[in-house]
């Protein structure tokens, strides 16, 4: 609201009005100022009302904006819902290729240890065979060091307890004596070969060289019943010889008996030869006894054949047969168990 202006009137003489015109001048009065209040309310009224439609206009802009960004950010939504739902298509398909792979990841991890426990299995049966029947240490002990090899590359618990009793018996395996099995039956085989090239002694009294001590030729000029006993005498050394032998049973063997002599001593050989791979000690030992009997009461122990073959015999001697030989049951018992608990995850 304006304030009120006062009008101020020129001077005027002093007029004795009536009080009709004193009212009516005030009446009038009264009508200008409620008119110029009228006019300056008017005029107040008109700015705040053209503030206010340029307020509106602009709210009007603005709203306009932001239901532009309304709408583009609703449409943003609905793009992303509709990415988020692929996406979410895709990891539902993504985790049931994953269960998939899994499950085959699974069957294909049991499979495997199923192969491997059914290799292990084999292979412990094999040296547990040749453990036993042929005493083959070094073979069994090759064996199990390729099964605990084979046992490293697979992390799975079934495995634990086989791991453990492979382990126990490879270690027993090699604090056994060292015991070349195998170079001790080629030497004996050797050895067999060996027989039939061995000089008997009565061979070598047949071949030797016939050497007689003869008389000394008697001179023409001597009497004529010396030179009849120089005759009869040399006569007599070349029918008898006469030699020293330390063993005269030798010298008695005919050729058949000969023969088989030297079958006697292969026998033995391979008699020798089964109570090694039976580790037969007592039987072994007694075999290897009887060879080097028959050779130094029948052969020509001078020769340089049967010295080279009784030095091979003596290597034979003192074999470590008596050990008491493991068996692979324990491995054997954690694998077929680990086969029965294989199915389990």
């Amino acid at each position: 609201m304006s304030e009120t202006q006062t009008i101020e009137s020129p001077p005027i003489k002093p007029v004795r009005r009536s009080p009709l015109s004193a009212a009516l001048l005030v009446a009038l009065v009264a009508l200008g100022v409620s008119g110029w209040q009228y006019y300056d309310t008017r005029r107040e009224l008109a700015d705040v009302k053209l503030a206010l439609a340029q307020k509106l206009a602009e709210s009007g802009g603005t709203a306009k904006e932001l239901r532009g960004l309304t709408e583009q950010a609703l449409a943003t939504s609905r793009a992303t819902d509709g990415k988020l739902a692929v996406v979410e298509a895709r990891v539902n398909e993504s985790a049931g290729q994953y269960a998939t792979l899994n499950n085959m990841y699974q069957e294909l991890t049991k499979n495997r240890s199923d192969w491997l426990l059914s290799e292990v299995e084999h292979t412990l049966a094999v040296a547990s065979q040749q453990l036993q029947l042929a005493g083959n240490v070094p073979a069994a002990i090759t064996a199990l060091e390729g099964v605990d090899a084979r046992l490293a590359k697979f992390d799975r618990p079934q495995l634990i307890s086989v791991k453990r009793a492979v382990a126990k018996d490879l270690e027993t395996l090699k604090a056994l004596p060292y015991l070349d099995t195998v170079g001790l039956t080629v030497k004996i085989d050797r050895l067999q070969l060996g027989v039939d090239s061995l000089p008997l002694t009565v061979d070598q009294h047949r071949l030797a060289p016939k050497q007689s001590v003869l008389p000394a030729p008697v001179a023409a000029s001597e009497p004529m019943w010396e030179r009849l006993i120089a005759d009869v005498s040399r006569s007599l050394g070349e029918l008898v010889h006469i030699r020293r032998m330390d063993k005269p049973e030798a010298l008695l063997l005919s050729p058949e008996q000969a023969f088989f002599l030297r079958e006697n001593l292969k026998l033995r050989l391979l008699d020798a030869r089964l109570a090694l791979i039976q580790r037969d000690g007592n039987t072994y030992n007694t075999d290897i006894a009887g060879a080097q009997s028959y050779v130094q009461r029948y052969y020509d122990r001078d020769a340089p054949a049967t010295q080279k073959w009784l030095a091979t015999l003596a290597e034979l001697k003192g074999a470590p047969l008596n050990v008491a030989l493991p068996d692979l049951t324990a491995s054997l018992k954690a694998v077929r168990d680990a086969q029965g608990t294989g199915d389990q995850p």
